[in-house]
């Protein structure tokens, strides 16, 4: 006998067996932290009747939602799976724009380049305060208050208007992207094993350890979700991805020296969280785990850069062991250069060391497997951050020239994808401070309005898409790239599987020999 499932409903929290069970069971509820005090919360006996059971969703201020379950004698799920209908604040389907392009950029270029789809940044220590402040608004969760800094929400609201939906990369840095440094905060937010003075630590995981950090975590995701997501608001949250790129979290989501199947331990379940935060409010919320490009990576730091395919994997599999949920997929194919259709670590396999502009339907095809569907339906994707870098020197007027054919090829390489909603271009215009990189798709210029200079050949290709100017966009691409290379790149033949590499060491068939007498 096990628990297959533990539903939210707007007052109750419903539980159901894979057998029809009638009679009691105990239930013991924990608080859910990882690696840290799972506290016992509460302890009652259910009463089954055919194989179900209900209790209370909510003792004072704490939303059960929230826990971590156990059955006296009985395995299966142990976190919440489930919503009904009647448990969400918003119920509308999500508003997926006619076009998958997207740019971070102002409204008058979003108009310019037909962007209908945003993805800003957002950091919890920049928005969020343990203390009230002048400007701050309270936000009520799990039986504490906590503030946010109006200003910064404000922002936000006017950054998302007018598209047709946004979805928030939420960060964890400690010192940029407007972190306020409230060190009370920062104490609790940070990882506990954050390597401080680090300067390759750029961003923390979240801290998923203790009931306070978790609490902290959920209340930033939940006000989120509270405020972006009313379906009357002149801006749509679709969802957040959680992080970035925690495929090297030595960069981007710190924790030490960590094994893979522990930091995923932690990852999933901020996902789980911000989750159950999202589909409180909103019907349709969206939750996304990031991953760069390295895939199956050979790298002499294996507890500080993880293959993006065990990532999944071990989602998979916690799903499977604890609950799933449907969690989606935002993915960052930057190419190994402009003209990516040659890139040599990404085949059409599913042992490629990189996924890239190159080889993206391996992602797809990938997620198409058994064991990740929800429900039989396939993860979404996202492709969230990636670009094509134009470095100074003679090669420039080629590679922006690769570049402009690259966007556009690889554009209809992921319209033509199954369960793509997203196509960001990274970046929109130069920033001097991204590791000399140049990926904008306007120059850096000092004296212009924002500092946005002269478009690069891309920006044409860009403005392009989907639109009826795509079809001279196409046939430049076709030119640059050659007409075999580009039809080859739209309709790869994909190996749904490891590459027989059994005879790759032979050379010839020669008798082995034995040494001489």
């Amino acid at each position: 006998m096990k628990l297959t499932t533990i539903t939210v409903c707007k007052e109750t929290l419903e539980f159901t067996l894979d057998t029809d069970f009638s009679g009691t069971l105990e239930l013991k509820e924990y608080a859910a932290v990882i690696h840290g005090d799972s506290r016992l919360v509460a302890q009652e006996t259910l009463v089954f009747s055919g194989g179900k059971a209900s209790t209370m969703r909510y003792a004072g201020s704490h939303d059960r939602a929230f826990g971590r379950y156990a059955l006296e004698g009985v395995g299966g799920v142990c976190y919440v799976t489930e919503f009904a209908p009647d448990a969400h604040e918003n119920i509308y389907p999500y508003r997926q724009p006619d076009t998958i392009k997207s740019l971070d950029c102002s409204h008058r270029w979003a108009k310019h380049y037909g962007v209908k789809q945003n993805r800003p940044n957002v950091n919890l220590p920049q928005i969020v305060s343990l203390q009230e402040q002048p400007g701050t608004i309270p936000f009520e969760f799990e039986g504490r208050t906590y503030y946010f800094f109006e200003e910064n929400i404000l922002a936000y609201a006017k950054t998302i208007t007018g598209y047709d939906v946004s979805t928030f990369i939420v960060l964890n840095c400690m010192h940029n992207f407007g972190s306020r440094r409230e060190k009370e905060l920062m104490k609790i937010a940070a990882h506990p094993n954050y390597e401080w003075g680090s300067k390759e630590a750029f961003i923390s995981a979240f801290n998923m350890t203790t009931e306070e950090s978790v609490n902290l975590y959920g209340a930033f995701i939940a006000f989120l979700a509270m405020y972006f997501t009313p379906e009357e608001n002149p801006f749509h949250l679709g969802g957040v991805v959680v992080g970035n790129e925690i495929t090297v979290p030595r960069y981007w989501g710190n924790a030490g020296v960590m094994e893979i199947e522990d930091y995923m331990e932690e990852y999933f379940h901020a996902m789980r969280i911000a989750w159950i935060c999202g589909k409180k409010y909103y019907s349709d919320f969206r939750v996304y785990v990031s991953l760069n490009q390295e895939w199956v990576n050979i790298t002499n730091q294996p507890y500080r850069i993880y293959n993006g395919r065990r990532i999944l994997d071990l989602m998979a599999e916690i799903g499977a062991r604890d609950g799933d949920f449907d969690w989606h997929v935002a993915h960052h194919p930057y190419p190994e250069d402009a003209d990516f259709w040659n890139d040599r670590r990404a085949p059409f396999h599913f042992n490629a060391q990189l996924i890239t502009y190159r080889n993206m339907e391996v992602l797809e095809a990938y997620l198409a497997q058994p064991q990740f569907l929800y429900k039989g339906q396939p993860r979404r994707i996202i492709f969230s951050e990636q670009g094509f870098n134009s470095p100074d020197g003679p090669l420039q007027k080629l590679r922006e020239k690769q570049a402009a054919a690259g966007y556009t090829l690889a554009y209809l390489k992921a319209r033509n994808m199954k369960t793509v909603d997203m196509m960001y271009n990274h970046a929109f215009c130069d920033n001097l401070r991204e590791f000399g990189l140049h990926l904008g798709i306007h120059r850096y210029d000092p004296d212009a309005p924002d500092h946005v200079g002269e478009a690069r050949p891309i920006g044409a290709s860009v403005r392009a898409m989907d639109t009826p100017g795509e079809e001279a966009a196409i046939a430049f691409a076709r030119e640059v790239v050659g007409e075999d290379m580009f039809e080859y790149m739209l309709h790869p033949d994909i190996l749904c599987g490891d590459p027989d590499t059994s005879s790759e060491t032979d050379f010839g068939d020669q008798e082995v020999l034995q040494k001489p007498e």
